[in-house]
């Protein structure tokens, strides 16, 4: 009972959080799934912990054992969008350190300096930089927070943004995580003269660890909408890994698939999400190492 409660005083700022989740925002690319193995398992990823992309998904499931882990990705997203991503994570006297770096760019955008002049081309860049600490409150209870500095570059125009996310991860019983989450908490983002929020986000999150078989499911509030994220990935001998994962209210996109692949301290991991309407698939890969 202890726990309970002290799980639901957790909770109580997290749930006030998600009300500001619910407004539509800008910064769109900062807000596309991070990570081959998490997008290849449906995206539901806030109660996977030990991952360094999990810091992505949920600050406290960031928490781990060990000097480093190190992971890096790369996303062709449609025709012309580029996403990059980098993530790392070390213990030191029982507290788990995180970083994470994103940045997205969006090339050979067309614009115009009045509607009869010729089409001139021009990018737009988004990065997100940010750094946290996950700690144990509680032998089955962790308590994640990471703060960060948000940029968005739209032709010559520019402005930038800090932010905040917030998380715990609980374990209930054996072998079951429950992860909570609130993501890009901050003022709006003020470029020439519009102002416009950064993409909130709000997560909770199930897993439940059998020896080879790690089912996952995510209820998220993005934007005006809420979605459900399921999931799994499949392990032969820690070495070969199979996903696949759904997603629920989009659309553009919902089902995809994943793979990886594991040597001593090195991992690939690779994903695959098909879009509607005629847009290209995306494909992710990463790398992480573990020392």
């Amino acid at each position: 009972m202890k726990k309970i409660i002290i799980i639901l005083i957790m909770l109580m700022p997290l749930i006030i959080c998600a009300n500001s989740a619910l407004a539509l925002s800008g910064l769109r690319l900062l807000a596309v799934e991070a990570g081959a193995r998490p997008v290849g398992m449906g995206g539901a990823f806030a109660s996977v912990a030990s991952d360094p992309y999990s810091m992505a998904y949920n600050p406290a499931a960031a928490y781990k054992k060990g000097p480093l882990a190190v992971s890096a990705g790369y996303n062709s997203y449609w025709q012309n969008i580029k996403i990059q991503t980098a993530y790392l994570s070390f213990e030191k006297k029982a507290i788990t350190y995180s970083v994470g770096f994103q940045y997205g760019a969006v090339s050979n955008l067309e614009g115009r300096t009045a509607p009869s002049s010729d089409y001139y081309p021009f990018d737009a860049h988004d990065i997100s930089l940010k750094t946290g600490a996950s700690f144990r409150i509680d032998k089955d209870l962790v308590f994640g927070f990471a703060l960060g500095w948000i940029f968005e570059k739209i032709e010559s125009y520019r402005g930038s943004v800090l932010s905040a996310d917030l998380g715990i991860l609980a374990t209930p019983i054996e072998k079951l995580n429950l992860g909570i989450s609130a993501l890009n908490l901050g003022s709006k983002m003020s470029i020439r003269k519009e102002k416009y929020s950064i993409p909130k986000m709000f997560r909770v999150g199930l897993s439940y660890e059998f020896k080879e078989f790690l089912p996952v499911v995510d209820l998220v509030i993005q934007d005006d909408k809420t979605h459900l994220h399921a999931g799994g990935e499949y392990s032969y001998q820690n070495m070969f890994f199979l996903r696949g994962g759904y997603r629920t209210g989009y659309d553009l996109n919902d089902f995809s698939l994943g793979a990886g692949f594991s040597k001593r301290n090195l991992r690939v991991d690779y994903a695959f999400m098909p879009y509607k309407e005629g847009l290209n698939d995306s494909h992710l890969i990463s790398l992480t190492f573990n020392l």
